[in-house]
C-alpha cells in the first residue's frame, strides 16, 4: 500500500501571529524545498493543510463565524472570513509553485458539510484524482457550509481529520504537524516525547493555548485530533519545530526530527 504523508504547517510558521495578515514567506518558501528535496527519496504521496495564521483567524474572531448565523453581521463575516483563508491560501500556493511543486488547492467548503458543527459527509472524488495524477493538494481551515446553522469553521486538523479518515483504505497515512516549538512542552518547557491515551491526562494539565487569536483551540486541539486518529485508525503524528531548518525534511524521511510523537 502506498505511503500518504500528511502535513499540517501551522499558522505560527507560516505567519506572523502578532501582525495581522503578514506572511513568513522565507519559511514557506523554505518547507517548499524541504518537501521538493525530500521527493528525491520518498516516493508516496503528499497532501499539504495550513492554518490560518494571523489571517482568517481575525475576523473568525471578530463576527463570532463558528457559531454560524447569529445576526445581521453574520453573512458578511463568513465572507471576510473565507477570503482572508484564500488569501493566505493563495500566498501559500504562488511559493509553492514557484519551487516546482505541483500543489492544487482546495477550500473545504467544496467537499465537505456538516451538521451542528459535526462532519456529516463529504465528496473527496476530486481530491483523491488529483492524488493519483500527481498532485499535491492543498487544504486549510476555513468556513464550510452547516445544515442547521448556515455555516461553521473547521479547523485544518478537523478538515485533515476527514481527509485521513476517508483516505486510510487507499493509502498508509502517517501525519506531520509543523509548529513552532519544539512539539508539545510540559510546564518546565521541557519536550513531552511521546503522548498517547495512557499519558493524555497529565500531558494535557501542561499543554498551553495559542499565541495570538486562535478560535480553532491552539495545541489542545491538535493533540487531541491526533490522538482521536490513532485512537480511530492507528495514524500517528508527529509535531516538529518548522523554525528550525530541516525539520520537516527530518521528519518526512523517518530521521532525527525531536518533537513530540502522538500515538
Amino acid at each position: 500500500m502506498q505511503e500518504l504523508i500528511i502535513i499540517k504547517l501551522g499558522g505560527s510558521v507560516i505567519t506572523d501571529k502578532s501582525r495581522e495578515y503578514t506572511p513568513r514567506e522565507d519559511n514557506i518558501k523554505r518547507f517548499a524545498e524541504e518537501i521538493r528535496e525530500s521527493e528525491k527519496v520518498f516516493k508516496g504521496k503528499f497532501i499539504i493543510g495550513h492554518g490560518a495564521g494571523s489571517f482568517a483567524h481575525t475576523p473568525a474572531a471578530k463576527f463570532q463565524t463558528k457559531k454560524g448565523l447569529i445576526n445581521s453581521r453574520s453573512l458578511m463575516g463568513a465572507a471576510i472570513t473565507e477570503e482572508a483563508a484564500r488569501a493566505l491560501n493563495a500566498i501559500l500556493i504562488r511559493n509553492f509553485v514557484s519551487k516546482k511543486l505541483p500543489v492544487f488547492p482546495f477550500s473545504p467548503a467544496s467537499f465537505l458539510i456538516s451538521d451542528i458543527q459535526v462532519y456529516k459527509k463529504s465528496y473527496l472524488d476530486t481530491i483523491k484524482t488529483a492524488l493519483s495524477t500527481g498532485f499535491l493538494p492543498v487544504v486549510y481551515g476555513d468556513v464550510v457550509m452547516d445544515k442547521i446553522t448556515g455555516f461553521t469553521i473547521f479547523s485544518t486538523e478537523k478538515v485533515l481529520s476527514v481527509l485521513a479518515g476517508e483516505l486510510k483504505k487507499d493509502y498508509k497515512i502517517r501525519q506531520i504537524f509543523v509548529t513552532d516549538v519544539d512539539g508539545v512542552l510540559d510546564e518546565s518547557g521541557k519536550t513531552i516525547r511521546v503522548i498517547s491515551g495512557k499519558n493524555f491526562t497529565v500531558a494535557k494539565k501542561s499543554i498551553l493555548g495559542a499565541r495570538g487569536k486562535d478560535v480553532t483551540g491552539g495545541m489542545l486541539h491538535k493533540v487531541e485530533e491526533a490522538l482521536m486518529l490513532a485512537k480511530k485508525y492507528k495514524i500517528s503524528t508527529l509535531i516538529v519545530n518548522g523554525d528550525k531548518k530541516g525539520k520537516l525534511k527530518q521528519a518526512i524521511l523517518g530521521g532525527e526530527a525531536g518533537g513530540t510523537f502522538i500515538t
